[in-house]
């Protein structure tokens, strides 16, 4: 039995001896920058992990996270094996009340976190949507900011993963999540754009006369997105008690929000709900009666139910709060055109073909018509002055009213704009 015993205690000896040794080679092989190397010699280093002391183990993790962490760019994989190793790292210190790596292993993780984010954007640029995913998670992981949440759930829903998007956007839905965050610009005088700043730096510049005019903004909401998100993927599910539940939750909550409203108006155009879209719209208006986007979404709708004058209220509104509004022009322009089709089918009848009196009669109306419509057509061409739509619709009307030298250069801008 003392034999055995012995030979146990004299074999442990050996494992860490060799351990110890591995350790050192992995650490060398790391600093000459021979990375695969140095994992091998890590790995087996912590195969006998559990039999190594104290002191050793936290080497034993820490030289593991470094060699992963540095292979990273090779394989995503190996950030994440960094990033738990050392994790585990911080932890296992902590618990033994020894923190002689701690310090470097939170470096480490900074620096992962750096490059994990990049990869993860030109992953996104690259549309590799489930990969940038899995890449804005490992960052949330470690710094907790709920803007790469976000990412993450935006990411997996270009993915089409429907079910990890919604549990990432419920979950920043319910925190109260908005993404607002305040920063410094500067209009730089060379390049004549607006550039951020952080506050010290800013005043600096402007002082020194390279920069001017700098203020305090705000970055975009993302609360209307978050919600009109979640509606979207419970409309693909076909979850409609799901989304009719969050809806009323939701307004018992704030029953005027505008986020939700907007989210909830979204939902019911993508169900192509019209009448329900437009009573939601409504209620955003009432709340928000200056908002020309949500009174041009109100015109175009309305337009597209064929309910005319409610819709030439709702574009005239659009070009009062914005004179330069090209597509609420259009819109109104289109209604105006709406009895085209009807004259154009009688002259097409072979009844009206076949006498001269009904033909004229329809091709006089047709004129008076384009006339009517003409001041308008020009008036936006000048607003939208490369809007194919425009000018091919000038194109159109300056033929039919015989106009030869506006008719010239309407085709023209046609040409060109193709």
């Amino acid at each position: 039995m003392k034999r055995v015993l012995i030979i146990l205690i004299t074999f442990i000896g050996i494992s860490a001896f060799a351990q110890k040794a591995e350790v050192k080679s992995a650490q060398k092989l790391f600093d000459k920058g021979n990375l695969e190397e140095a994992k091998s010699m890590a790995d087996k280093a912590f195969d006998l992990y559990d039999q190594a002391d104290k002191k050793l183990k936290a080497r034993v993790l820490f030289v593991k996270g470094e060699v992963y962490a540095k292979l990273g760019g090779k394989d995503f994989s190996n950030y994440e094996t960094a990033v738990k190793t050392l994790e585990d790292l911080k932890a296992y210190e902590k618990e033994i009340d020894r923190d002689k790596y701690t310090d470097d292993a939170k470096n480490i993780l900074v620096d992962v976190e750096k490059e994990v984010a990049n990869a993860g954007f030109k992953l996104y640029e690259g549309k590799k949507y489930t990969d940038a995913a899995k890449a804005f998670e490992m960052v949330y992981s470690l710094n907790k900011n709920e803007y790469y949440k976000y990412t993450a759930a935006f990411s997996h829903l270009l993915a089409e993963d429907y079910k990890k998007a919604e549990k990432l956007f419920d979950e920043l839905y319910k925190s109260g999540y908005t993404g607002v965050t305040e920063y410094y610009t500067a209009l730089n005088k060379a390049t004549n754009k607006r550039e951020r700043v952080d506050e010290k730096t800013g005043k600096l510049l402007v002082q020194a006369g390279t920069h001017a005019d700098m203020k305090k903004e705000k970055s975009e909401n993302l609360r209307p997105k978050i919600v009109s998100n979640l509606l979207y993927i419970y409309g693909k599910e076909g979850d409609d008690t799901k989304a009719m539940k969050f809806i009323a939750d939701a307004k018992k909550e704030d029953p005027n929000n505008l986020d939700l409203l907007i989210g909830e108006a979204n939902y019911y155009l993508k169900k192509d709900e019209k009448q329900k879209f437009i009573e939601t719209m409504k209620k955003a208006v009432a709340i928000e009666p200056n908002n020309k986007i949500f009174n041009f979404n109100m015109a175009a709708t309305l337009f597209q139910m064929k309910k005319y004058d409610d819709a030439k209220k709702y574009y005239e509104k659009v070009i009062k709060l914005d004179p330069k509004y090209l597509d609420a022009y259009k819109g109104l322009i289109y209604i105006d055109l709406v009895p085209e089709k009807k004259i154009m089918d009688e002259l097409n009848k072979d009844e009206v073909l076949n006498n001269d009196n009904l033909y004229y009669k329809y091709k006089g109306q047709l004129k008076d018509l384009y006339k009517s419509v003409l001041p308008k057509l020009e008036e936006a061409s000048k607003i939208g002055p490369n809007d194919f739509d425009i000018w091919q619709m000038l194109k159109q009307i300056y033929y039919e009213l015989d106009m030869k030298d506006k008719l010239k250069q309407a085709k023209e801008k046609v040409e060109e704009l193709k």
